[in-house]
């Protein structure tokens, strides 16, 4: 019954009885040593007899073949089957490793729909396999961000996600709900019999139990979305102090030109760098100074016009030289760290005591850099988000509107309750946890989630 209830909430058509055999390229297109085309549905195997010699199938054992069709031979290949519901999908599913010449893929593919499979869709492998009850929603969605993570640091976050922890977590927070409202539905449906309602002391810290568990998954969202969008640093600062030298420095190889010539830099120089395993944009703009020439005057403009989007700008001066504040005004609700460049040269008396010394040149004083770039970016975080699970901005939504209703549940219960309106807060909050997991009926989330993927997983 889960099943048909999961397969409706899903745009993939597929019949009661007979579901469509699917198959796609499930590697990286282009010219490779090997790839791997995935076939799944009830279809599977009876396309591979029709292309390989008569075959004792063991399930989860790899049988080496050639494929033919009608007397040409496709390619020499590795094939694995799984018989349903033991795989991915949960389907029986083939996999076919092939040679990696896009030739070869192609034909073989073409071979497969001729025989009555049909090309997956984005993200179809993976939809079938929640349908299946094979995957959660959340670890769908961490094996998005498991295919895509761009650091270390967001990888584990991805895999604590693909692992089942973040739903692990909701499912235990879910089931004390469920607790909880059936207590208090039952006193509401049977009062006639006696059924005193226990909403007293207890019944709060229950609440407030759940209500904080979900308020630790939600301060992982800020660090959730640096992993998976990175953070946008912006460098700036006045001509000819090293701003270029910094943004090479913190990328370790030469992306900008460095030149003694104040102005060198006059458009904006956008490169992706890892900091401390948090992706980041590095931007590095033009010496900001009064001009006459058009073309800095149109990068001092650019420059000016990226500041409200940064997470963090990175103010470069000069270490040696009498401090003067950027003739740029910075946006005083974005984190600023100021950069005192070129350590190597002194330090003069007028820099601020915060200042970071620096010398590009050297690598100097680097490493401490980029541990105040991490606790700008992270200052809103405490300890309890040292995990490496973190949510996403889907999930973020929400279980914001899950702690909403818990603190609506929660006023309630101070105030006097009116059982009734409890009861409907906690449905509520109990409904928005659903939604993360996947258990719901929206769907135009799932649609939304499932074409994120490529095509082949």
């Amino acid at each position: 019954m889960q099943f048909e209830v999961r397969r409706r909430l899903c745009p993939v058509t597929l019949s009661d009885m007979t579901p469509e055999t699917i198959v796609a390229l499930s590697t990286a297109p282009g010219t490779a040593a090997l790839a791997v085309i995935r076939l799944s549905g009830p279809q599977s195997r009876e396309v591979m007899d029709k292309l390989v010699a008569p075959t004792d199938w063991h399930p989860g054992h790899a049988v080496y073949r050639t494929l033919t069709y009608r007397g040409e031979v496709l390619d020499d290949v590795i094939l694995t089957y799984w018989r349903a519901p033991h795989s991915y999908t949960g389907e029986d599913t083939v996999e076919i490793s092939c040679h990696g010449n896009p030739h070869i893929v192609e034909k073989i593919v073409r071979v497969c729909l001729e025989l009555g499979a049909r090309v997956a869709r984005p993200g179809e492998f993976t939809q079938r396999a929640f349908l299946n009850d094979k995957l959660s929603l959340t670890q769908a969605e961490g094996l998005y961000d498991l295919l895509y993570a761009p650091t270390e640091r967001a990888l584990a976050s991805a895999r604590a996600m693909k692992e089942g922890k973040l739903g692990q977590q909701l499912e235990t927070v879910r089931a004390e709900l469920i607790d909880l409202l059936s207590h208090l539905e039952a006193s509401l449906d049977f009062a006639e019999e006696g059924i005193e309602p226990r909403v007293g002391p207890e019944f709060t810290a229950r609440v407030e139990k759940v209500r904080a568990e979900i308020g630790k998954l939600l301060r992982t969202a800020p660090l959730g979305r640096i992993l998976q969008e990175g953070a946008l640093a912006v460098i700036v600062g006045e001509p000819n102090v090293g701003k270029s030298s910094l943004l090479n420095a913190l990328l370790r190889e030469d992306r900008a030109i460095v030149a003694a010539t104040p102005g060198t830099t006059r458009d904006l120089i956008d490169a992706p760098c890892s900091i401390r395993g948090l992706p980041l944009r590095l931007i590095d703009t033009a010496g900001q100074r009064d001009s006459t020439d058009p073309v800095e005057i149109e990068g001092n403009r650019r420059a000016r016009a990226l500041l409200p989007q940064a997470a963090l700008l990175l103010h470069v001066v000069e270490a040696h030289q009498p401090y003067v504040a950027t003739k740029i005004e910075l946006p005083q609700n974005i984190p600023s760290l100021l950069i005192a460049n070129k350590s190597d040269l002194g330090r003069h008396d007028s820099l601020p005591a915060n200042a970071i010394l620096l010398s590009a040149l050297s690598g100097e004083g680097l490493n401490d850099l980029e541990a105040r770039i991490e606790s700008a970016l992270l200052a809103d975080l405490n300890d309890e988000t040292e995990t490496v699970l973190t949510i996403n901005a889907r999930q973020d939504a929400t279980l914001q509107r899950a702690a909403q209703a818990l603190d609506a549940t929660l006023e309630q219960l101070r105030v006097g309750p009116a059982l009734e309106i409890v009861s409907v807060e906690l449905r509520t909050a109990l409904d928005e946890l659903a939604e993360v997991i996947g258990k719901t009926d929206n769907e135009d989330i799932l649609t939304r989630l499932f074409q994120n993927f490529c095509i082949g997983k």
